[in-house]
């Protein structure tokens, strides 16, 4: 059974009018999805809006050496703004999605609904541009990391972003993927971060020890172990 959408999610559906989340309701499908499954291609024309429930979705690109790099995730609560742009321009969607370790449930609106409530519903138009101002935030803060910072930086910032409760059940390579950077290299970050009790490691899983080391060296831009670049 999917988590379906509810105020609990989503806090604009009781500000709509009842029309309108009459009609929003009954244009939304609610799906569920295995762990890493693919759900849009980059070139795919998105045909509505996707809404996460229940676990995670990653947006993330291709290099043309076909190495992976995470953009951002859309977690319980939040859209995806690529779809939103792509809704509203009508432009092909420019990267990949898939669902993250976890299964995930997301509750899909239909574009043509979505697009024409929007013109008459002050809380639809309220959160897509809270949706757009919040990923464009997350989006710039992420040029800047790549451009700026060595990749314990980008390492230290990824697990404080993306653990729960100190820990990530995340394996070597997935870390790799997410900063698109090769699996040795972040292994021995690792288990540099692991070697100054920074972090604990264990199979496809890793603890957050210290998690103001992590952000020390987030600050001053070293971990010591002179790694740098992909």
């Amino acid at each position: 059974m999917t988590a379906p959408l509810s105020p609990s999610n989503f806090s604009f559906l009781p500000k709509l009018t009842p029309s309108g989340r009459s009609e929003l309701l009954s244009a939304t499908t609610e799906h569920r999805f295995p762990p890493r499954t693919q759900i849009i291609q980059r070139g795919d024309e998105v045909a509505g809006v996707y809404l996460v429930s229940a676990g995670a979705l990653r947006v993330y690109y291709i290099t043309a050496e076909g190495r992976e790099g995470t953009l951002y995730w859309i977690d319980p609560g939040v859209s995806c703004v690529l779809a939103l742009n792509c809704l509203f321009s009508r432009m092909a969607y420019p990267a990949w999605v898939e669902s993250d370790h976890c299964e995930t449930h997301v509750s899909v609106i239909s574009g043509d609904v979505f697009r024409r409530l929007y013109l008459s519903e002050p809380a639809l138009q309220e959160f897509t541009f809270e949706t757009l101002t919040v990923r464009l935030f997350e989006l710039m803060t992420l040029m800047e990391e790549t451009a700026s910072f060595g990749l314990e930086q980008r390492v230290a910032s990824f697990l404080l972003r993306r653990s729960v409760n100190g820990a990530l059940e995340v394996s070597h390579e997935d870390v790799a993927h997410h900063l698109g950077s090769s699996r040795e290299v972040v292994s021995r970050v690792l288990r540099n971060l692991a070697s100054q009790e920074a972090i604990h490691l264990a199979r496809r899983s890793i603890q957050i020890a210290d998690a103001g080391k992590l952000r020390e060296m987030i600050a001053t831009g070293s971990n010591g172990s002179g790694t740098a670049g992909p």
